[in-house]
């Protein structure tokens, strides 16, 4: 997401550095991350909860995702994506999803084994707009991208501390060990997913207190899968509970993209759900800008854990343009229609 993030800043004509994890294995606190690189999942807008910043960037973002990576030569493969009903009560919330997305399928046993051999269920509903993608092969178009726009991008720093000053922030940055380097910016983009987010939040001097609290906790839970996924498409094993937080996929291998969020959430909501009121739900994307925090030039990025970073990234990026640029703030952009963001 950091890397679609400077893209965009530096295509604007901002001179932008990059401060990228060379190491993905761990974050700072010690928490597992996600691996990168080939595949990794790009799921189908049907599954995120209505009327939520989650939904309108993924979907905004797939879409983005697609045409970047045909114009790049990245390797994308659409798959389609199957949503398994364990009982009735999921089979009746397969079938809100398909009155809200006419293009989805719902599936009867036969068609579901049709699709993939050996999975149990009483019926399913099968997304054609998801995929795999290339993930370091697309890391790396962007990267490239951002450094042909004119930004620095580097692997052997971090950061450790940020003061805002009248005018911009002061960066400690730690290379080698015992090693500290202090820089000047005017903005200050916290780009990074899921736990590791708060964690980089918190060495901005005066964000301790504007840290949403409920997204203080460990992080991501994973499940291990010895050996690879057989299947062909992305297979969510249940539409409730934690079995919906739960994705394999072809080429699937080990725990990377086995995500379940700490309180696990329901691929469905329901008409009825306060979705527009200011407080977003904790599983939500926030875009926290000066409106929220008060410290000008900082833009914190909330909400993103890895499963979702991928194809939300590109619409992510024109969101934080936007905000920095103060062409539009988060109750603005929980209201405004889907093509008031223009992807890049």
């Amino acid at each position: 997401m950091g890397a679609a993030v400077a893209r965009r800043l530096a295509l604007d004509g901002r001179e932008v550095m990059l401060i990228a994890r060379r190491d993905r294995q761990q974050d700072d606190g010690g928490h597992a991350l996600a691996a990168g690189g080939w595949p990794e999942p790009v799921e189908a807008p049907v599954v995120d909860r209505p009327r939520t910043l989650r939904a309108r960037f993924s979907a905004l973002g797939a879409k983005a995702l697609v045409s970047y990576c045909a114009r790049q030569e990245v390797p994308f493969r659409r798959t389609g994506q199957l949503l398994i009903a364990r009982d009735d009560v999921e089979m009746a919330l397969l079938e809100d999803m398909k009155q809200r997305d006419p293009s989805v399928e719902l599936l009867s046993v036969a068609d579901v084994t049709a699709h993939e051999r050996g999975l149990r269920c009483i019926g399913g509903l099968f997304a054609p707009d998801a995929g795999i993608v290339d993930g370091d092969a697309l890391r790396l178009a962007l990267r490239i991208e951002a450094e042909n726009a004119g930004a620095f991008v580097t692997e052997d720093c971090r950061l450790v501390a940020a003061y805002p000053m009248r005018r911009g922030f002061e960066v400690d940055l730690g290379g080698m060990p015992g090693e500290l380097e202090t820089v000047r910016c005017d903005s200050l983009i916290n780009a990074t997913e899921d736990y590791e987010a708060v964690q980089i939040a918190a060495r901005v001097e005066g964000m301790r207190n504007h840290v949403p609290p409920e997204l203080s906790g460990p992080g991501s839970k994973r499940y291990k899968l010895e050996g690879t996924a057989p299947f062909d498409r992305l297979v969510v094993p249940g539409c409730r509970g934690a079995k919906s937080a739960a994705l394999f996929f072809s080429g699937f291998l080990g725990e990377s993209w086995m995500d379940v969020l700490s309180e696990p959430r329901d691929l469905v909501g329901r008409d009825n759900d306060d979705q527009d009121t200011e407080d977003p739900r904790p599983d939500d994307f926030r875009i926290q800008g000066q409106a929220e925090h008060g410290i000008p030039g900082l833009i914190n990025l909330f909400g993103v854990d890895a499963r979702s970073e991928t194809r939300a990234a590109l619409a992510l990026a024109d969101g934080v343009l936007d905000t920095l640029s103060g062409r539009v703030h988060l109750s603005e952009l929980r209201s405004a229609p889907p093509s008031s963001l223009a992807v890049a």
